[in-house]
């Protein structure tokens, strides 16, 4: 069964089709932290950093997902993450359990971001380009170079 796993890895390297790399919540972590909240999250500063900074004010990362490199962000998480800072942003964050709260009359963040003229679908793609080659270096760092 390997061999048609090399024969299609061979292809794409001979017609120059590069094999993307899979959105994680590690590398989501340190661009909304280095991006959106850059007034206060240093540039040199390591994923750890990142990771709590971003918690204490309510934009939740789970340790599971950010150790485990195979969890791959989806286009709600992604979302979760923009409406929570958005809601930051605004002065309309409600907190439940140190997390910032969707809001009652809103099913999904999707929902918000659009409800909100959000255009999530340029952010996601932005954010897709931004890890298609490797994880960012902050990542490769926690990890030990590994990723």
């Amino acid at each position: 069964m390997r061999i048609p796993i090399y024969f299609i890895a061979a292809l794409s390297l001979i017609f120059g089709v590069s094999v993307q790399a899979e959105p994680t919540f590690a590398n989501l972590a340190v661009l909304f932290a280095k991006g959106y909240f850059k007034e206060h999250v240093p540039q040199d500063a390591p994923l750890e950093d990142c990771v709590e900074f971003l918690n204490r004010q309510g934009v939740y990362f789970s340790m599971f997902d950010l150790i485990d490199s195979s969890v791959k962000v989806t286009q709600e998480d992604f979302a979760k993450v923009i409406g929570q800072s958005t809601l930051l942003f605004l002065g309309e964050a409600e907190m439940e359990k140190g997390c910032v709260k969707r809001p009652d009359e809103i099913v999904t963040w999707v929902d918000y971001c659009l409800l909100n003229d959000v255009d999530l679908r340029t952010l996601w793609s932005g954010f897709l380009k931004r890890t298609e080659n490797r994880s960012l270096p902050e990542v490769k760092k926690f990890f030990g170079g590994t990723l």
